[in-house]
């Protein structure tokens, strides 16, 4: 009895004490060669099904270009830093210190859409030898985009087994793995060459899901395994099989809005037997059909999704789903609009609350986008006609706060509210601002009325009549 109390003991002290050792946060040192002021923002996907980015610490760069963060880590995973909205990633694994340099291309820096342009932060790691897991990769990688470059297009023409075996060995030659290990690295690797079996033997998934899905592991953490799985399972609950067809997705759907009957119609399906891929194709099929398929009622999917969350017996299910209900919803008509507060340039601050009772109408511009600033021509018509109804807000993205004086000063015709940024960078995460134009209309009571907003020059004359009629009466617009 005294050995069983003791073990019970040993048991609770490992999970308390082994849960905090865990969560010890990871140190990250490093320097910038293009900042000497400043702050590094870094991000944490909130799962890599949506792969939405969630800020999770800060990090003041000092006069000498150096910084230093602590972040709780629990696990391997991908991790982003970004300065301004230029991204650049590491694999970070619990209880390590880092130390590293970050370069940048200068000239895209100023861009809010430096991402969509294709730039990207140059991390490099120091003090690691060749068995650290970022060298590894990097290195995987180089090899695995160089095998692309050589027969991509070999996969779209046609092959034989014996040449695709004889360029996948070559690959392996440079790239090996440990076809039984889990690890990170090994299964980022194994999952790699998944994509290209899945690429050669598309036609046959039953042996790919035997080889790569047939087993007691999900590795939710790892990005090779759930692209593979993204890719292998895309539009698979729409598409529908011999054992689980359209028909009996739409009955269960539209009809039932039965959870525990779609998920055992989906059980037939000889891929979906083991019960935590079949939880996820069905979490993921329903995204995709409340995003993509009209003939899907979006309130019974909302209800199978929530019953799903207050059911399923996995935790990182029951975050993935609570993750994909709120994008479901992020953003749309009727919505709360996050509010903010922004400084004008008499260092006023500006709040959406400040306006509730009032249409708000939010314009995202900055100088370099010409597109933008052509808006406000037809803007400052429909602000003389329609002020006493809607506010006008334009938000400078220009990273310097001195060019919103200078646009101000010179631009007295455009009368409307003027406010910047100013590095408040939660603002643009909320707003999703990646690249402009884009605009936001917002209701009296503070919700989405429409997002993207329709713009000045695509028509929001012909909207703003239709809400207010009687201004459309008074003397007409000239575009």
């Amino acid at each position: 009895m005294k050995i069983k109390s003791f073990g019970i003991f040993l048991l609770f002290f490992s999970l308390i004490f082994g849960e905090l050792f865990a969560l010890q946060p990871i140190t990250i040192t490093g320097r910038t060669d293009f900042s000497k002021s400043g702050t590094l923002r870094f991000y944490f996907y909130n799962d890599l099904y949506l792969q939405q980015r969630v800020l999770t610490a800060l990090a003041k760069i000092e006069k000498d270009g150096s910084f230093k963060v602590q972040i709780p880590v629990n696990e391997t995973q991908r991790l982003f830093v970004a300065f301004n909205e230029t991204y650049g990633s590491f694999f970070v694994e619990p209880q390590k210190s880092y130390q590293i340099e970050i370069y940048a291309d200068t000239l895209t820096l100023p861009y809010i859409d430096a991402e969509l342009m294709g730039k990207s932060l140059y991390i490099k790691l120091l003090d690691t030898d060749t068995s650290e897991l970022n060298r590894k990769i990097r290195r995987f990688d180089r090899y695995y985009n160089h095998f692309f470059e050589l027969y991509g297009n070999y996969f779209f023409k046609g092959m034989s087994v014996t040449f695709f075996d004889s360029i996948v060995n070559q690959l392996f030659t440079y790239c090996p793995y440990d076809t039984v290990a889990v690890d990170f690295y090994n299964i980022y690797a194994k999952y790699r060459y998944a994509y290209i079996d899945l690429l050669f033997r598309s036609k046959d998934k039953y042996f790919l899901y035997e080889k790569y899905f047939n087993n007691d592991y999900i590795f939710y953490k790892n990005d090779s395994y759930m692209d593979f799985f993204n890719e292998f399972f895309d539009n698979y609950l729409y598409t529908g099989t011999k054992k689980f067809t359209r028909q009996m997705l739409f009955e269960d759907i539209n009809q039932r809005a039965d959870y525990l009957k779609l998920l055992d119609d989906l059980g037939k399906d000889p891929l979906l037997i083991n019960e935590k891929i079949r939880e996820m194709v069905l979490l993921k099929g329903l995204g995709e059909l409340y995003q993509s398929y009209e003939e899907f009622s979006r309130k019974n999917i909302l209800h199978i999704l929530q019953t799903m969350s207050q059911t399923t017996k996995f935790s990182e299910h029951k975050t993935m789903i609570t993750n994909l209900l709120e994008y479901l919803f992020y953003l749309k008509p009727g919505t709360i609009a996050p509010d903010f507060a922004l400084k004008d340039i008499y260092n006023a601050t500006v709040k959406l609350s400040d306006f509730k009772g009032k249409y708000v109408y939010l314009q995202f511009f900055a100088t370099y986008s010409e597109e933008s600033i052509r808006e406000m021509v037809i803007l400052k018509s429909l602000h003389d006609k329609y002020k006493d109804s809607v506010q006008f807000i334009s938000v400078m993205l220009d990273f310097e706060p001195v060019k919103l004086y200078h646009f101000v000063t010179t631009y007295k015709q455009f009368d409307w509210i003027f406010v910047h940024l100013d590095d408040n960078f939660t603002f643009l995460d909320d707003y999703q601002a990646k690249a402009l134009p884009l605009s936001v209309f917002i209701d009296k009571e503070g919700k989405i009325l429409e997002y993207p907003a329709i713009s000045p020059t695509q028509g929001l004359i012909i909207r703003l009549s239709s809400l207010f009629p009687e201004k459309a009466n008074e003397t007409s617009i000239k575009n």
